[in-house]
């Protein structure tokens, strides 16, 4: 179960196992063309081979996933400010690999490339990806997967592979 705040009051959302076994080939379509979306939006914008767009994907996510582990976001997460130091916490190559599926030998070539072109920074300790969302093209992206998850979401709705719940159903969940 999902939760995005509505207004005022936040929509959950249940998955329907039926629904999605029912249109599995529907869904599948919908949520790849939203992977596609996203790989097409980062590439253009940061430049990027495929591999390369998954490894940053990687990369920024693991530097912030002990952060986004609480129940709510830190503050310092929020808006587009460079990261405290200590909250960035660099990734390993290996663990790169493990993440993305790839060979660590490609992984360590590809970030090699890209700490030269100044994509990731190399440290002692791993690569971390240095804050972009100043960049001119960031909200322009931003905004463009945004549009993208809602088309996805949207579809997922119609084959109802996903639903809002009702207000005394999320309440019983919840309870």
């Amino acid at each position: 179960m999902a939760a995005a705040k509505g207004g005022a009051q936040p929509t959950r959302y249940s998955i329907s196992a039926e629904a999605t076994q029912r249109e599995l080939r529907l869904c599948g379509f919908a949520l790849l063309n939203h992977y596609l979306a996203m790989h097409q939006v980062i590439a253009e914008h940061v430049g990027l081979q495929p591999l390369e767009v998954l490894i940053l994907i990687a990369t920024t996510t693991g530097n912030v996933q002990r952060a986004l582990r609480g129940e709510a976001p830190p503050q310092a997460l929020r808006g587009s400010k460079a990261l405290p130091p200590d909250m960035a916490v660099p990734i390993s190559r290996r663990a790169i690999a493990r993440i993305t599926g790839l060979p660590t030998e490609t992984v360590r070539r590809h970030v090699q490339g890209m700490v030269r072109d100044g994509i990731l920074v190399s440290t002692r300790k791993g690569v971390p990806a240095p804050t972009r969302l100043n960049e001119p093209w960031a909200h322009a992206a931003t905004l463009r997967l945004i549009e993208s998850h809602v088309a996805c979401t949207e579809k997922l709705l119609a084959l109802q592979a996903i639903s809002p719940e009702t207000s005394t159903a999320a309440n019983r969940v919840r309870a």
